[in-house]
């Protein structure tokens, strides 16, 4: 009888959690903690039961997370991927519980890794900002998560359309992951085999289904981010050695090598083009370049932002970030706008928008010499 109630109070929340509007916070995490305590007792030697309270440890990991308490929902997911486990190796539907449980773990560790607008928080150069070593920590074992995800979609069917909706779901979750930790190449290599597998998958995307285009949108924006930080060597030409560089991104790829200052010549031979073609796209695409020079301020150390013309932006073509900070810095220099010598200075460049300076594509302080010392 107890257990019998205990699916009832199930069938109950399934009905409320369908219609998230219609309950208070408070109310849904009393139903969730009632409904749990409810299922434990009964769950021990009943997997099916076992694997339900999974999914209701999940729903309530997301309850904390939705309302801002993340420890809350790492605690409830770590117990979510803990419980499901077992009846995942004896049941598909269940281990596809077990690995959406994976996903969600993985969300909710590498939540300090982006910014609030879900973009990367560090750029992770070695004279950058860095991650605090728990948050960092946080972030491999995310990574972790999402790869053991990926094993037991693997595992399954790939016939069935589900599961392989899952795995190129998990890619694209690997390649958030992998962004988040500062390899932008890997995450964009990812970002392009998610896209193809969605592609086979969605061969002819059904008009009644706006949640194919938005994915595939979603995934076109982050390939194009992630290009914009991709290097030239090793990241670059890597994608496109392994056919991993799509045809209508080669404009972008080659506006990006030219940008780090990558030679007309070389970036043909780096992403096997033809060096006439190279350089028609070179004159045919320009990029934005933001720029914005900071004066340090004596008494407290801080760093003010100076006026148009020395934060502005302005279509360049054919030309790195380096160059376009020389320009600025000789025009600066000889302006009557230039600071005292003895008063630091710096300059940054961005493609496309202002961001923090690690994600600068140049930047350069001028640091005072240090003062003559007076003879003894």
């Amino acid at each position: 009888m107890e257990r019998t109630a205990a699916l009832r109070l199930d069938a109950e929340w399934t009905k409320v959690r369908s219609r998230r509007a219609g309950v208070s916070p408070r109310e849904r995490e009393r139903m969730l903690t009632d409904l749990i305590a409810a299922l434990a007792p009964h769950a021990e030697d009943d997997l099916s039961l076992t694997a339900r309270l999974s999914l209701r440890y999940g729903d309530l990991a997301r309850h904390h997370f939705d309302t801002g308490r993340r420890a809350e929902a790492v605690k409830a997911i770590r117990e979510a991927v803990r419980r499901c486990e077992e009846p995942a190796g004896h049941d598909d539907e269940h281990a596809r519980w077990y690995a959406r449980a994976l996903i969600s773990q993985a969300v909710y560790l590498a939540e300090p890794l982006s910014d609030e607008l879900g973009m990367p928080r560090y750029a992770f150069h070695p004279d950058g900002e860095q991650p605090p070593p728990e948050d960092l920590a946080d972030g491999h074992a995310a990574l972790a998560a999402t790869l053991r995800a990926i094993e037991v979609w693997e595992r399954l069917d790939r016939t069935d359309p589900q599961n392989r909706e899952g795995l190129a779901q998990a890619h694209v979750f690997l390649g958030d992951r992998l962004e988040e930790l500062g390899q932008p190449a890997d995450a964009a290599a990812w970002a392009v085999r998610a896209e193809r597998e969605f592609h086979a998958l969605w061969s002819a995307p059904d008009a009644r289904e706006p949640t194919h285009a938005a994915a595939l949108e979603h995934l076109s924006d982050q390939l194009e981010r992630r290009l914009r930080r991709c290097p030239f060597d090793g990241g670059l030409t890597r994608l496109s050695s392994e056919g991993l560089l799509p045809q209508r991104l080669l404009p972008l790829a080659v506006v990006a090598a030219r940008i780090e200052g990558i030679e007309p010549d070389a970036i043909a031979e780096g992403l096997r083009l033809d060096g006439t073609e190279v350089r028609r796209l070179l004159r045919a695409r320009s990029w934005r370049a933001v720029w914005r020079f900071d004066v340090r301020d004596g008494a407290d150390g801080s760093w003010t932002p100076l006026r148009h013309p020395w934060r502005g932006t302005d279509a360049v073509t054919d030309r790195s970030a380096e160059a376009v900070a020389a320009e600025l810095t000789d025009a600066f220099l000889h302006s009557p706008d230039r600071p005292p010598p003895s008063v630091p200075w710096r300059i940054a460049v961005w493609w496309e928008e202002e961001d923090r300076l690690d994600g600068s594509r140049y930047r350069r302080t001028y640091t005072p010499p240090p003062s003559p010392t007076p003879p003894s």
